[in-house]
């Protein structure tokens, strides 16, 4: 099966191969009960562990060694779910996804973005930041959206159960009003040639999913153009949160719980760092020191797995730990109960 680009760095996914395409569907819509190959995958680990050790970014630049690991005679998909356990914990890293194990969290269903006003206080619930078309549409909405929403002087942003995806959409609503903070964030970024190595797969395979109009333009215009002579960098920069031009003197409270996740959280800090906002709820899930996920495949066993190809620190461990929060709150309060006590609750 030639999903991958001849003659460039090893696996990067072929955008062009009808493969890839079929593949990216079926491995989309498995579930746990989905059938595989036992004999297929026995014969994959060797080229498995290959896998991690070049495209693991913990593994690859030697924060963790490369776990002994072997691929299952597993009959379903959901049978792999030991193994993407065992591989999260040798690696400290909670976003290791196996598609078609049981995946942790409910689901959060809705709208990616839904707003609405409070006795006066703007609402907005985050469910997601990536998916369809229409998600990429309200999350692109939302984060032009800033003038508008940072006329009220009360906000709460309820992020609870969000399931992560481009913290990049909070930063742009944000950015403008912002405080100035020194070493918000230092992270490692396998790039080539200035550019991320990140986007693609990620944009072949969300081609492969939804057709063009499914790939965020960031994607597209943040990839590299693979040549023969590619080589990987590792681009490390420690970010600053500069003042934005727009300093907003309202108050924020930000609603979290164990199921934000990954980009959500992250969204969470910057705001709670960045704005001065409240965090309220329970500690996030902690699944952010190692970020900007790639799909990569086996071709013969049609094992599809996610591996980072970017790390961050805060300055404090936060994987499978999470973000703390400044107060509890209730499980049972909706976004519009915090919204009529918004006083109480700052």
């Amino acid at each position: 099966m030639s999903i991958y680009l001849e003659g460039t760095l090893p696996w990067l996914f072929d955008p062009d191969s009808p493969e890839l395409g079929e593949l990216a569907r079926e491995a989309d819509a498995r579930t746990p009960s989905t059938r595989c190959d036992p004999d297929a995958l026995e014969a994959d680990t060797a080229l498995f562990r290959e896998l991690l050790r070049d495209r693991h970014f913990g593994v690859a630049t030697g924060h963790v060694p490369l776990p002994e690991v072997t691929l299952p005679r597993a009959e379903t998909w959901g049978e792999l779910g030991a193994l993407r356990d065992e591989l999260r914990a040798a690696l400290v890293d909670e976003h290791v996804r196996v598609f078609g194990a049981p995946r942790p969290g409910m689901p959060n269903e809705g709208p990616a973005v839904e707003r609405s006003v409070v006795a006066g206080v703007l609402v907005l619930r985050i469910r997601r930041l990536i998916g369809t078309p229409d998600d990429e549409q309200l999350l692109a909405a939302w984060a032009a959206s800033g003038d508008e929403d940072f006329a009220h002087d009360r906000i709460v942003v309820d992020l609870r159960g969000n399931s992560g995806g481009n913290d990049g959409h909070t930063h742009h609503w944000v950015e403008r009003r912002l405080r100035p903070v020194e070493g918000y964030c230092t992270s490692a970024t396998w790039s080539v040639r200035g550019r991320p190595l990140g986007f693609w797969n990620a944009t072949a395979w969300r081609h492969a999913l939804h057709g063009p109009d499914g790939v965020p333009l960031g994607f597209l215009t943040q990839r590299h153009d693979p040549r023969p002579d590619d080589v990987l960098a590792v681009d490390e920069e420690t970010f600053d949160l500069p003042a934005g031009d727009l300093p907003w003197a309202g108050r924020m409270l930000v609603l979290v719980d164990r199921r934000t996740r990954s980009s959500g959280e992250s969204s969470a800090w910057l705001l709670r760092q960045g704005l001065g906002a409240r965090l309220l709820g329970e500690p996030t899930f902690g699944i952010i020191e190692y970020v900007n996920i790639v799909q990569y495949a086996l071709p013969r066993s049609r094992l599809v797995v996610s591996l980072p190809t970017k790390s961050n620190d805060f300055g404090f461990p936060v994987e499978s730990v999470g973000f703390p929060v400044d107060a509890p709150l209730d499980a049972e309060l909706s976004a519009e109960d915090v919204a009529r006590e918004f006083d109480a609750f700052v």
